[in-house]
Parts: C-alpha cells; sequence; structure tokens
C-alpha cells in the first residue's frame, strides 16, 4: 500500500464526509477502496444506503441490445461493482441489501431530480460523464451523504467525447474546495505486475517517436 492509497482511506472516512476525487491508473483500487468503505460504513449503521451509478457508456464499439428488465439491462454495468463487493461482503448479504434498498444502482440518466440523503454515493467511470452531467449528479447530494467519483481519464470510452471529469478537477483546484482529490499512478497499482506492466508500457510507447 502506497502513501496514496493511506491518504484515500483517510478520505473515504473523513468525518466531515467531504466529496472524495480519485482519478488516475487503471489497478491502483479506486473503485475496491470506495466500496469497500461503503461496506464498513454501512454495516456500522452509518448510512442508512449505498448508491453506486455511472454512466452508461460501453468500451466496446457496440455492445448490443440487452435484453431483460431495467435490472437485468443494467447488469453489465453492476457486475464489476458486484465482483468487487464479493471480495469482501458475502453475496447473500449484498442481495439482502438490494432486495431491501439499502444498496441501489442508479443508470446516470434516472438520477435528475433525485435527493440522496444519508448515503454513500459511489460514482463508477466518472471518466465518461460530461461537465454538466457531473453538475446535475453532485447536486443529487443530500444531508449527511459521502460522495465518492472513481475515474481514469486515460480509459474514456472511443464512444465517448467531452469527459467532464479533468474540467471538474481544475474547478475544485480554482475554487480551493473543501473536496479530497486523489490522483494515483501507475506506482500505485496494486492488481497485478502484469497489470502494473501492461500500462508501464503503454504510457511509455505513447511518449516513443514511431
Amino acid at each position: 500500500m502506497s502513501d496514496k492509497h493511506k491518504a484515500y482511506d483517510l478520505a473515504l472516512r473523513d468525518k466531515n464526509m467531504y466529496p472524495t476525487i480519485a482519478y488516475g491508473s487503471a489497478g491502483t483500487g479506486k473503485t475496491y477502496g470506495a466500496v469497500r468503505a461503503a461496506y464498513e460504513a454501512m454495516s456500522g449503521k452509518r448510512f442508512q444506503q449505498i448508491i453506486v451509478t455511472r454512466p452508461n457508456v460501453s468500451f466496446a464499439e457496440k455492445s448490443g441490445f440487452l435484453p431483460g428488465n431495467e435490472r437485468e439491462k443494467a447488469d453489465p454495468w453492476i457486475r464489476p461493482i458486484l465482483q468487487t463487493m464479493d471480495a469482501f461482503c458475502p453475496r447473500s448479504l449484498t442481495m439482502k441489501w438490494e432486495q431491501e434498498g439499502k444498496l441501489v444502482f442508479y443508470p446516470l440518466e434516472y438520477i435528475q431530480g433525485m435527493t440522496f440523503d444519508k448515503s454513500f454515493i459511489i460514482v463508477d467511470e466518472a471518466q465518461n460523464i460530461t461537465f454538466d452531467q457531473l453538475k446535475v449528479l453532485l447536486t443529487r447530494t443530500g444531508k449527511y451523504s459521502k460522495l465518492v467519483l472513481c475515474g481514469d481519464v486515460a480509459q474514456i470510452s472511443p464512444k465517448f467525447q467531452g469527459s467532464g471529469l479533468a474540467q471538474l478537477l481544475k474547478m475544485v483546484a480554482h475554487f480551493d474546495m473543501p473536496v479530497h482529490t486523489i490522483e494515483f499512478t501507475r506506482d500505485d497499482i496494486l492488481r497485478s505486475p502484469q497489470c502494473k506492466m501492461w500500462i508501464e508500457k503503454f504510457e511509455d510507447w505513447e511518449g516513443v517517436n514511431v
């Protein structure tokens, strides 16, 4: 665990519940840390709900038609979060929380007009959200809620243009807002030695004159 991970852990458990933005290299545990902190907070009854949202943007050129009801259509975007939660939370508890409305997955397009009180809100794949969408999303935060954004601007979907995450970071810095910002680099990669190798070489290759 690097110093960045220690700072992220502190930010996620901040008693002031300041918003947190974790961004940078893949494989650094941004989503994992957020989901684990949300699980611990819910287990400690600090919040009433875990809210998870992410943009409905595929990295593939074409994802095709998804059959089923609303929940089943959302399954490809929910699956990575559930897989992460499986590392420290029994799937039976995850299903129970979902049935009881304590764990809720919202497509980004359904957020407008809602208010989330006493909630741990995780925004995953935030690099695929426009600045205007972020404006709508961030203003949904109600009383006694913790908001965490996770994203990697190096992995923007080819189907998506106009990422608002970089602009949001500039705005936060310009106004010196009470927001935790944690930038992860390839030195913070935890996923695997192979993951770290590929990211290092892809980044190095982009700087090579060919």
